[in-house]
């Protein structure tokens, strides 16, 4: 199956079995997946950036699009290149906004031992404010469905549904991410200069890149590599000391939670856990996927949240609550 079929398909794969014509292929010729760089020009020539002073940092925003508004909610090590393909899928029918943690940009003024993770809820808000928005469907990947989560039980009738991708209410850490938390209270420099970086990423990540998007594979690990050490251990430390089991029952906000099946990252059991305790969840396990679908899946993970946000009916006509 094409990498681009395998999670077309997947989030229907739970209740509604795919069925064939013993004379109908299952699988239909694979498109050629499309180019990254040919897709982040694009994105940077038409994306209006803007720098948001708050009271916790200069918030560098990137919005492109018109519509509904999506507010992406990154990961712990992401840049907004590596979103590139997703936001533009997105972009054709909603209003994109991408923005980065304290301590990505130098010069931001972020004062990381003063930031706490309700802080970065807070922030959230803040930006919304500063941009007239007042209704927005959010979007968490990995360390950023913690911030969405957060979200969702300060002010739910702000955000009409969520989505989540990799989330995790808690997280128990691998060998790798303490050591990196512990370096990172120690030395400057970013986190391509950390013991076995690539290695480590190659082991979690590496599988689910195949030959045909190896240039992503490529630029993924560039773009980890540039999150700076410091940063980054903020936000380990953050997640160390963060348990949002208890707040989960009061979130009522509709959820779709996306999990890849072959995720190393934030395996299945974190997925479960969500799944069970939000009261208004669905699932959608991605077969064949790992942590970084906005690289491997970007489209196709786009087109699944947009389906859901908009409540598209079977034949993709779609009608929703169109207020941002």
């Amino acid at each position: 199956m094409c990498i681009y079929q395998s999670l077309a398909m997947s989030a229907e794969t739970e209740t509604n079995p795919i069925s064939a014509e013993p004379d109908q292929p299952l699988c239909q010729p694979c498109p050629t997946p499309a180019s990254l760089r040919k897709a982040l020009d694009e994105y940077n020539a038409r994306a209006r950036v803007v720098d948001l002073p708050t009271h916790f940092y200069r918030v560098r925003c990137r919005i492109l699009g018109q519509g509904p508004t999506i507010v992406v909610n990154p990961g712990l090590a992401s840049t907004y290149e590596g979103f590139a393909l997703f936001l533009e899928t997105l972009a054709k029918d909603f209003q994109t906004i991408i923005y980065d943690y304290p301590g990505d940009q130098p010069g931001d003024n972020a004062r990381l031992s003063r930031i706490g993770h309700d802080d970065l809820v807070s922030n959230l808000f803040e930006v919304l404010d500063r941009l007239n928005i007042g209704r927005a469907f959010l979007v968490g990947i990995s360390f950023g469905s913690t911030i969405t989560l957060k979200a969702l039980q300060r002010d739910p009738r702000r955000f009409p549904k969520a989505g989540i991708q990799g989330g995790f209410a808690r997280r128990k850490f691998s060998v790798p991410e303490k050591l990196a938390l512990k370096l990172g209270r120690l030395f400057p420099g970013t986190s391509g200069s950390l013991p076995l970086h690539e290695t480590v990423l190659t082991y979690n990540n590496r599988l689910h890149f195949p030959k045909e998007i190896d240039d992503r594979w490529q630029h993924y690990v560039q773009q980890n590599a540039r999150t700076p050490i410091r940063s980054l251990a903020h936000r380990l430390d953050l997640v160390t000391r963060l348990d949002l089991r208890p707040i989960l029952p009061e979130i009522q906000t509709p959820v779709l939670l996306a999990q890849g099946n072959e995720d190393r990252i934030v395996p299945r059991p974190y997925f479960e856990e969500l799944q069970k305790a939000l009261p208004q969840a669905q699932g959608a396990i991605l077969p064949l996927v790992g942590h970084q679908p906005h690289y491997t899946h970007p489209e196709a993970l786009a087109q699944l949240f947009a389906n859901f946000f908009l409540g598209c009916e079977e034949h993709g006509q779609c009608s929703g609550d169109q207020e941002h």
